[in-house]
């Protein structure tokens, strides 16, 4: 093939990803080559400047919270966003961004990365640039936060960061919550669910959302995916926030609540034995979520924004106090 026929041949892989949004499978399978093949053609079109890809910067972020951070909770690390607007939409982008970056320079060819749900998280893997990671796979560690809406985007995580690094995907064809225990036992029990989970439990690194019990910021209550029952009964219990859908208190402790009997995903014993577990969330009403999510060992490295930051380290010292 000549120059100029490659760069023509570059430049159709590139329209059918980018303009067309075709996954990389689907053009891997119309023109007759590997996905993983792929992944390299649209890195060759970048760095050919066949394709202009918008790279964003890194966002301001706090050394001195970041360090505040890490000392009280004994993180790997931490990312706080400085916020430059009190826009939900740009808290979300930016954690997005600040996310993307720390694990596109952690993830190495070989690596499992198991992935769960979240709106932050959402952004981060869209804020991911392909990469030609063949070996790397993905599992999800949590089911599809609902079989009822399954076009919902937190549902496809799994999939889309496979497609994004080029690599094979153990996606869990089950509901993050199902009716009741008994109906739980018996999913959990089938072969396919069962394998993931066993090859979740052998995650390099883990990435996930970290939900909140403040009805406000409460996604799977807010999309209709439990109920206000279920709410109630999480709030009765102490409950702040959830980590892979396992809802815990202030302390970390995990509650024995109907909710967390009806949980298809990764235990929290097992999550906690991942080397890296980022953990993503940010806003002010989801510090004490987060803050329970460090108090039970469930998140190592933590990407959050200043206004979480600052809340959290207040409810430590008041939590430390009492």
């Amino acid at each position: 093939m000549d120059s100029n026929s490659r760069t023509l041949f570059l430049a159709d892989i590139a329209s059918r990803y980018y303009d067309q949004n075709q996954t990389q499978q689907e053009i891997a399978d119309n023109v007759g080559v590997t996905r993983s093949a792929i992944s390299r053609l649209l890195t060759e079109a970048r760095q050919k400047g066949i394709v202009e890809i918008i790279v964003h910067h890194p966002h301001r972020s706090s050394n001195e919270l970041e360090k505040a951070l890490i000392e009280h909770f004994n993180l790997r690390t931490a990312r706080v966003l400085l916020r430059q607007t009190n826009s939900m939409e740009d808290l979300l982008s930016g954690l997005g961004v600040l996310a993307s970056q720390y694990f596109t320079n952690l993830v190495r060819d070989g690596d499992v990365v198991g992935v769960s749900w979240g709106t932050a998280l959402s952004q981060m893997v869209r804020n991911i640039k392909p990469l030609p990671l063949p070996n790397v796979e993905v599992v999800q560690i949590v089911g599809g936060i609902s079989t009822r809406r399954p076009s919902t985007v937190d549902t496809l995580l799994a999939p889309l960061l496979a497609d994004l690094l080029g690599c094979t995907c153990h996606y869990l064809p089950a509901p993050a919550f199902t009716d009741n225990e008994e109906i739980r036992d018996v999913l959990i029990q089938q072969k396919s669910i069962r394998e993931t989970l066993e090859r979740a439990e052998q995650a390099d690194i883990a990435l996930l959302g970290i939900g909140s019990t403040n009805p406000e910021v409460n996604t799977p209550y807010q999309l209709g995916y439990i109920s206000e029952q279920d709410l109630q009964d999480t709030l009765a219990a102490d409950a702040v926030g959830n980590v892979c859908g396992w809802h815990y208190n202030i302390a970390g402790e995990i509650l024995d609540i109907n909710l967390n009997k009806r949980v298809i995903g990764l235990d929290p014993v097992s999550l906690s034995k991942i080397p890296q577990v980022i953990g993503v969330s940010g806003g002010a009403l989801k510090a004490e979520g987060i803050l329970g999510a460090l108090h039970g060992g469930y998140v190592n490295v933590l990407i959050t924004d200043e206004h979480a930051a600052r809340r959290m380290l207040e409810i430590e010292s008041a939590y430390r106090r009492g």
